[in-house]
């Protein structure tokens, strides 16, 4: 099995010949294989050197979090110090190489401190991710010396670097923080490379469901004042593509339920107040002047009154002396109540709410490693955002939720999910009732449980707009 750790972003200054100077981006990208306990192999560490392309051919420094990284250069195993030099497209090499003659030729001076600024920054990298892993899982290579060591070892001894990053030469070594390394920059995405998943197994299975969580920038509907909409997504949400932060695949949970709801509630109207109400209505209708129309209507109900008799003129008499007295006569004189005409009317959509659960046990150190970066992403884009004057809060990630065949489709036979809001977020770190860790510290087993709501109701029209009825789905 092979890992990688990639190092911070640096730069590198040269000269023209016109005497002017231009910047370069580098980065490493450290590759080596692991035994079975996870433990590295010696003498198989390969260091690749990366350029940012892009940068480069638009004439600027590049790199930093918008950076592509192509590998320009690499010295594996048994290379004896030597670089091979790539190609930017190998199936074209009419293309050329993507590392600059500039950079080619720095990196094979002896002089130069190109060699060293690569393998200090390269140790750097590798010491950092085994000093993650615990005690004794690193084989003497969670220090920068020993990681220098063990590149050297792989891959020649052809100008290599020291622990003390005091090499000079005739490029002086220039180092500087781009954007990725701003500690004080909000983050942007979560893991930029590849989705994360959860057993490692998920993501290469063809045969399984998953279920997959996106996590998405907030992104309010649009207002458009009391307009009247053309269409039915006027006023919507962006769409989710170029809102996404981060993703993570995980099984279908094992319950797994919907509950679509909407609010009815009972409504009152007697006589009085029927003929009040509508002779209102009429009145706001006609585009009458309001004081003179709602006088209008009211001296013509009471000319209806006049000419009613029996049970019509004195239920109606006796609604409105209620109304003005708050005397109950009709009840008290006669035992009877005024008809209220009860009936069950719409009030309001209601928003779904979903709960899901997942109980996770790493079985090696990827997994562990894994686990704790969704728990930070989830934890991470729930919070609430800060304004850097600290005046105003702004709105938490939003999600989308999919479930999906073992082919990557949307599952005709388990509810679509609107844009959720994640409303809460529970971790249990001791599941079994006892605290129980690996030897690199990481726990046995997790319950990570999430409760979302969406943060639109379902309409009818929705339903149509999915598959155009022809029942493909489950819909929402």
């Amino acid at each position: 099995m092979a890992t990688t750790a990639n190092s911070s972003s640096w730069i590198r200054t040269y000269t023209r010949d016109d005497s002017t100077r231009y910047r370069i981006a580098y980065r490493s990208n450290n590759t080596w294989k692991e035994d079975a306990k996870g433990r590295p192999v010696p003498g198989s560490f390969t260091t690749n050197l990366q350029v940012d392309r892009v940068a480069i051919d638009a004439d600027v420094t590049g790199g930093g979090v918008n950076a592509t990284w192509t590998t320009a250069a690499t010295r594996g195993p048994g290379a004896s110090g030597v670089w091979t030099r790539q190609y930017i497209d190998d199936s074209d090499t009419t293309l050329g190489f993507a590392l600059p003659d500039a950079s080619w030729s720095d990196l094979n001076d002896r002089k130069s401190n190109f060699n060293s600024q690569i393998n200090n920054l390269s140790a750097n990298a590798i010491a950092k991710y085994f000093r993650t892993l615990g005690y004794g899982r690193g084989s003497g290579v969670s220090t920068q010396a020993g990681a220098i060591r063990e590149i050297s070892r792989s891959q020649g001894s052809n100008n290599q670097g020291n622990p003390s990053e005091e090499a000079t030469g005739s490029n002086l070594l220039n180092i500087s923080a781009l954007a990725e390394e701003d500690t004080g920059k909000p983050r942007e995405k979560y893991q930029s490379r590849f989705t994360y998943y959860y057993p490692i197994a998920i993501k290469a299975n063809r045969d399984q469901d998953k279920m997959k969580i996106d996590v998405l920038e907030y992104k309010p509907k649009k207002i458009k004042g009391f307009k009247v909409a053309t269409k039915r997504d006027d006023g919507g949400r962006e769409g989710y593509t170029k809102r996404v932060k981060g993703s993570v695949l995980l099984p279908v949970p094992g319950d797994v339920r919907d509950s679509n709801t909407v609010d009815w509630g009972p409504d009152e109207m007697n006589p009085a107040q029927l003929a009040a109400g509508l002779a209102f209505f009429e009145n706001v209708l006609k585009e009458k002047g309001q004081v003179e129309g709602l006088i209008g209507s009211v001296q013509q109900i009471a000319k209806d009154i006049g000419q009613n008799k029996g049970d019509v003129k004195t239920g109606v008499a006796a609604a409105l002396t209620k109304s003005a007295t708050g005397a109950n006569i009709l009840t008290r004189t006669t035992g009877s109540i005024i008809n209220p005409n009860m009936e069950l009317l719409f009030n309001k959509p209601q928003l779904r709410p979903f709960t899901f659960s997942w109980r996770m046990s790493p079985r090696d150190f990827e997994e562990a490693e894994m686990i704790k970066k969704i728990i930070r992403m989830f934890k991470q884009s729930q919070a609430v955002k800060r304004t850097k004057s600290q005046l105003f809060l702004k709105s938490p990630n939003t999600y989308a939720l999919r479930f999906l065949t073992a082919k990557g489709r949307e599952h005709g036979y388990l509810p679509r999910i609107k844009e959720c809001a994640l409303t809460n977020f529970s971790m249990s770190y001791t599941p079994d009732g006892n605290y129980q860790t690996y030897e690199n510290s990481s726990m046995v087993a997790y319950e990570m449980s999430m409760s979302f709501t969406e943060l639109e109701p379902i309409f009818h029209d929705e339903y149509t707009d999915l598959d155009n009825n022809t029942d493909e789905s489950i819909g929402f």
